[in-house]
This record gives C-alpha cells, structure tokens and sequence, in this order.
C-alpha cells in the first residue's frame, strides 16, 4: 500500500513533488531547501496558481492582477510557463548564469549599503544605477542579498486614496509634530518639529525645531518659504490648534495671515492623517533615518539635525514616488549630479572607505 504524501518529507532527487493544494518542495543542488525557503516557494506557487485558475475560469485579468499584485505580463507569463512546466514552471528559477554580470566588489558594496541602511532591492537598485555606481536592476540585487541571507521580502500593503497636483506651489502641506524628547529621556525638556512639503515635488520647503506649539514661529517659518518659493494657492493642515481657532466663528492668527496671502486653506478632516499624507510620510521618514539614529541633546542639536536633514532630502535623496528623482529634480530642475556615496547621512563614515571600493566604469 502506497505511503501517503508528507509535505514534510523531501525528495531525494532534484524534481517537484506535488500534493495537496498544490503545496510542493524543491531541492536545491541535490540538497533539500532550509524550511523557511521552503515555506516561501510553496506560498508563491500556490498564489499564483490559484490566480491562473481565476483566469482559467474567465474573470477579468485586470481584478485578477490587482488583487494579486502582479502585471498583466506576469500573470499571463505565469500561465504559459505552467503549461510547459506544471507546478515546475510556476517557481522563480535563479539566473545563476548572470550572476558574474555583478562584480564581486558591486555585490560586497550592495551587502555593506544593505546593512547600514535597511534599503530595499529596488531603492538600492536606483541609489547605485543614478549614481553611476554600476547598473543594477531590482531583481539582480534581490538575488545578492537572498544569497547573503539578508532578504527580507515586504508585505505589499493596500494603497489608500492617492492624490498629487500637477505643478509645483499648487498645494502645499504644513504640520507639526511632537514632543519629541531630548536624549531619551523628559526631564531634559522637548521640542516639536514644524514642516512644510510641496504637494506635486514632495519637496521640503521649511522645516524648524521649535520649543513650542505656538503660532508665530509657524508664521516665520511660512513667511521664509513663501519669500523663497513663491506664494501657493492652497496650503493643507490638520485641525489643531496652531493652525485652527477653537471657536469656529473665529479665525486663528494663522488663518487670518492665509487671507491676507489669498491662501486657500484646506483643513483635512478629524481623524484622517491620511489627506495630509504627504507631510506624514515625511515624519515617517525623519523618524526612521534622523530620530532614531541621533542623540540629540538640546533645541540647538535637534535645529541642526533636522537642517542638515533638509539640504539632503532636497538635493540628494532619490524618491520612490517621483521615479527614483529628487525632490528638487521635479521642484525647480536642480539636477542630481551625485557620483559616489557621499550626502547619505546613513552612510556617514564609512562613505570614504565604500568609495573606493567602487571600480571605474569603461
């Protein structure tokens, strides 16, 4: 009588065994996977079968690839590699002919930027092609970085509501946030940050640490942006106080300073970070790669900080949303004329050792 099939047990021979629910694992060089890249196979399989059966049964590839995550090429490329293949054909077989296309020195590089910035494939891919490093695409440092046991794929996360101007200075977005605490702890006082985007560029118009939710140095920090990149026409923030009168027949001194611009001041609605996204995904990214990496001491470090900050995110800082350009490449046409791994806060100290490492392109 025939052993039932285990998904646990390997096979001994490089081929496919499949069972239930199409789960199946590979060997790899005659040597079984370790159980996580298993794990990972078997779930790739699985949902891509389970998309050309969707297709299979007539409903429309357009819903098929949005709830799935994947292009329409993809999706049919799935289907013609099954028929040729079966389940075989449906895994990502790596192009281990390829691989002496990356120099060892690009791969060590790609490890070393990988680990001090947590930067994902396809944000390392552009950071070395647009610098001139080496031409690189997301699937090729993918590869380096599964080899080196540093990958970590991401959950594809459902996009809300998206919005974006069609020139610079339509829309601007301004908010404040904090108390952010000076050297971790809150018996050597706070500060909250002010912050002011371009809607259209993502471009950074301003940016203060201040001691205080008070209106007036929020007014000087808009005052010096609009001296600097002209008057917009709508300017959006939240509902809180420095901005917003709390008496609803009144007008803040903040609002009144809007009117005699002719501003359009649009307030997003209560609840809803997400209407003032774009000045909310700045925050996320100060966090991550300023906040969290600094020990600042005191109002002056933390002004300092988010300054030196600034002339990076502008000039040198490519933008995922912008097609891998600055801000300021879509803001004025200021160029991107970086050449080496300089200007990432980041990499501070080891850029000179990392640049020399970068072999001279023929």
């Amino acid at each position: 009588m025939p052993r039932p099939w285990d998904p646990h047990r390997l096979p001994r021979r490089n081929h496919y065994q499949e069972g239930p629910d199409f789960l199946f694992v590979a060997t790899e060089g005659g040597r079984p996977p370790r159980a996580g890249r298993r794990a990972g196979i078997a779930s790739v399989v699985r949902r891509r079968r389970r998309a050309l059966r969707r297709l299979e049964v007539g409903e429309p590839a357009s819903a098929i690839c949005a709830e799935v995550g994947c292009s329409r090429a993809s999706l049919y490329r799935w289907r013609e590699r099954y028929r040729a293949g079966g389940l075989a054909g449906l895994m990502d077989v790596p192009r281990r002919g390829r691989a002496s296309e990356v120099p060892a020195v690009i791969e060590r590089l790609v490890i070393t930027v990988r680990l001090l910035t947590y930067w994902n494939s396809r944000r390392l891919a552009a950071e070395f092609s647009r610098r001139g490093i080496w031409p690189l695409y997301h699937g090729q440092v993918d590869r380096i970085l599964d080899r080196a046991g540093t990958h970590r794929p991401s959950v594809r996360r459902q996009p809300g509501p998206r919005y974006e101007r069609s020139a610079p200075n339509e829309l601007w977005h301004i908010d404040l946030k904090g108390p952010f605490y000076f050297a971790g702890t809150h018996r050597r006082g706070n500060c909250h940050f002010a912050g002011l985007v371009d809607d259209h560029s993502r471009y950074l118009l301003g940016i203060r640490a201040l001691p205080s939710r008070e209106a007036q140095p929020i007014l000087d920090l808009l005052g010096e942006a609009v001296e600097l990149c002209g008057v917009p026409l709508e300017l959006m923030s939240d509902n809180g106080t420095p901005f917003v009168a709390i008496v609803r027949s009144m007008l803040s001194r903040f609002q009144r300073t809007l009117e005699e611009l002719a501003i359009h001041h649009i307030r997003t609605q209560i609840d809803t970070p997400w209407t003032n996204g774009k000045i909310e995904a700045f925050w996320r990214t100060l966090q991550a790669e300023v906040l969290d990496r600094q020990r600042l001491e005191d109002l002056m470090a933390a002004e300092a900080a988010v300054q030196a900050y600034a002339g990076y995110y502008n000039l040198h800082r490519l933008h995922g949303s912008l097609g891998w350009r600055t801000p300021a490449e879509r803001f004025d046409g200021t160029p991107f004329l970086d050449r080496d791994l300089d200007h990432i806060p980041l990499l501070a100290g080891a850029a000179p050792f990392l640049n020399e490492l970068i072999p001279v392109l023929p």
